[in-house]
């Protein structure tokens, strides 16, 4: 039987505690998330984590639970637009705490609003010069990064449906990438030989609808 033993002491907190939301995006437009966890130790066997702030109804450090460690967590943010932040700690398999570690992010869910705010000067047009143009402004209540004019099937149609309407025959502003600051009018023209491309009926009413999008990604609805 032998008469000693070998003993490890560890007193090195984990360290090296990253966080990242979705990736490391800094903008979400859902408040269901994926916090990223990582720490520079080789070996995390029997580490837990401990996740806090903007996170369910809100947490503390004092209110959160201990779980087992993992790379990876869904989770889902404190209710309400805005800066959201989420804190962590990790603790090794004897005890010792890392230091805190924090990720920010921006959740928007509101969808931008598009408002026709001049025209269209006819409700009617044909292909025939002088009979042929129709003219209409829009504006947004925010910033936004991308727009299209498009015929779709009803006023409640998606961006994802519909037809884009052309500017081979002189149609102005149909589409457009940028960054446009809110409550900026942008003038729009229409051409009949554009919007006969576009739809499959004539000598009747088609819905012509403005899409944006805004600087978080999200399409006007």
């Amino acid at each position: 039987m032998a008469s000693y033993f070998n003993l490890t002491l560890d007193t090195l907190a984990p360290s090296g505690l990253v966080l990242t939301i979705n990736g490391g995006v800094s903008t979400v437009t859902s408040a269901s998330v994926t916090l990223g966890i990582s720490v520079s130790d080789g070996n995390t066997a029997g580490y837990s984590m401990l996740i806090y702030g903007d996170v369910g109804s809100g947490l503390t450090e004092g209110t959160a639970t201990w779980e087992a460690f993992s790379e990876t967590k869904a989770i889902t943010l404190k209710s309400g637009d805005g800066s959201k932040t989420i804190k962590a700690k990790v603790k090794d398999d004897v005890g010792n705490v890392s230091t805190e570690a924090t990720v920010t992010v921006l959740l928007d869910t509101t969808v931008p609003v598009v408002n026709i705010v001049a025209g269209p000067d006819y409700s009617k047009i044909s292909t025939v010069a002088g009979h042929d143009t129709a003219t209409f402004s829009f504006e947004v209540s925010e910033a936004f990064v991308e727009y299209k004019v498009k015929v779709v099937a009803s006023s409640s149609a998606a961006h994802t449906t519909g037809t884009q309407i052309p500017t081979t025959n002189g149609s102005v502003n149909m589409t457009g990438t940028g960054s446009y600051p809110a409550s900026t009018p942008i003038q729009c023209v229409i051409k009949g030989a554009d919007l006969s491309t576009a739809v499959s009926g004539v000598n009747q009413a088609h819905v012509v609808k403005v899409f944006v999008k805004d600087t978080s990604g999200l399409w006007s609805v």
